[in-house]
């Protein structure tokens, strides 16, 4: 007997008593339930090997092969092993009952059982089933998308190493090439320089005197730029290595700076002005290189404030950290240069023939590896900042 209704659960009513098949199958295919049924133990193993079951209704005593022996056998089948399977039993000791739920039974019905209650259990674990059925469904369809994206993410990142180590190789090229320039072009330069000093030496025409005088400017320049361009690749290249790093007092170190820089720059005498709020801060840096960053910043500070304004050199404490500002009292930086990242050589960043954008990368650069903040900003009351953020002291 079979309800012909596709869309409810099939089950399979293993009895060897007729009367008992017949109430069963009724009640369930009231219920829209797809229904078999087999008279013996064997007759349910044909069935189990010929068709689908989402249930088993099972009669313990049968003659031939009983409800445990057809249970266990119906459990080693792949398919079945979730198939729910209810023992149909007058026994209701617990012995019985165990031997039922140790033959992969999942509950029990007592005979003669109650339509409700069939009905019930019979609802119960079909929904289980189909509900077990979904997950296991769901998660492998998620186990194969994921599959399917990590392969992706796999190729992607397959992908991205070889780029990031041509970008390496490119990275490396660059620097070396950088260096070998900037030591080639000191040879010829030091020829040049030592020439023209010579020449100046000598009585030539005014004019002649005012060329040389160009040149001078021009080669020093060109001279300036290979040295920096020869440590930014070293530092490139070494990092953080290169440094000797002590600590020592900020305030200190500014003063002395100032003092030297007066000396080689007679006309910022007048102009160099140190704001201190605190005398005790300490930083740890490579004296030689903080001093070149700072000259570079100082010099262009002056270079672009008026000839009759000071450039201001602060210092001042934040969190714990070692504030040190540069301002000028110029027209300030422009705004697409305060856009711009530093971290590029930027010829948008030159004003004047002698000062390039190079100069404050160069800073910069010596700066960051310090593991220090430095930006650039214009001051409310006018002048362009240039601010260094050192770490905090451990």
């Amino acid at each position: 007997m079979k309800n012909e209704n596709k869309d409810g659960a099939t089950i399979l009513i293993v009895d060897d008593n007729p009367s008992n098949v017949e109430i069963a199958a009724s009640l369930l295919s009231g219920e829209q339930y797809n229904v078999e049924f087999a008279l013996s133990g064997e007759e349910a193993l044909q069935w189990v090997s010929l068709a689908s079951f989402d249930l088993i209704l099972m009669d313990i005593m049968m003659p031939g092969l009983d409800g445990y022996e057809t249970s266990q056998r119906i459990k080693e089948v792949e398919a079945y092993k979730d198939v729910p399977i209810i023992f149909l039993t007058a026994k209701t000791d617990t012995e019985s009952l165990n031997k039922a739920f140790d033959a992969g039974g999942v509950d029990y019905l007592t005979k003669p059982f109650r339509p409700e209650e069939l009905l019930a259990r019979v609802a119960t674990h079909v929904a289980l089933k189909k509900s077990k059925e979904a997950l296991n469904e769901w998660n492998q369809q998620l186990e194969e998308k994921v599959k399917a994206r990590t392969k992706e993410l796999e190729a992607s990142n397959a992908k991205l190493a070889i780029a990031v180590k041509d970008l390496e190789k490119l990275d490396f090229a660059k620097t070396e090439f950088l260096h070998m320039v900037s030591h080639e072009i000191r040879t010829p330069l030091n020829g040049i320089l030592g020439g023209v000093e010579l020449m100046k030496m000598s009585e030539l025409p005014q004019e002649v005197l005012e060329y040389l005088a160009m040149l001078d400017q021009s080669t020093k320049r060109l001279e300036r730029f290979s040295l920096q361009a020869l440590e930014i690749s070293n530092l490139n290249v070494n990092g953080a290595s290169v440094f000797s790093k002590i600590e020592f007092s900020l305030p200190s170190f500014i003063e002395s700076f100032m003092q030297e820089f007066t000396e080689k720059n007679p006309r910022a005498k007048s102009r160099l002005v140190l704001q201190k709020t605190d005398p005790e801060i300490t930083i740890e840096a490579d004296v030689n290189y903080l001093r070149k960053a700072l000259e570079i910043v100082t010099d262009n500070a002056l270079v672009y404030s008026p000839d009759d304004q000071p450039v201001e050199i602060s210092i001042d404490r934040e969190g714990g950290r070692a504030i040190c500002t540069v301002r000028d009292h110029g027209e300030g930086f422009p705004s697409a240069i305060l856009e711009k990242s530093l971290l590029k050589f930027n010829t948008g960043m030159e004003h004047q023939d002698q000062h390039t954008g190079l100069n404050l990368h160069f800073a910069r650069t010596i700066m960051q590896h310090h593991n220090c903040e430095f930006y650039l900003s214009n001051h409310p009351d006018g002048g362009g900042v240039v601010t260094f953020k050192f770490p905090k002291n451990s």
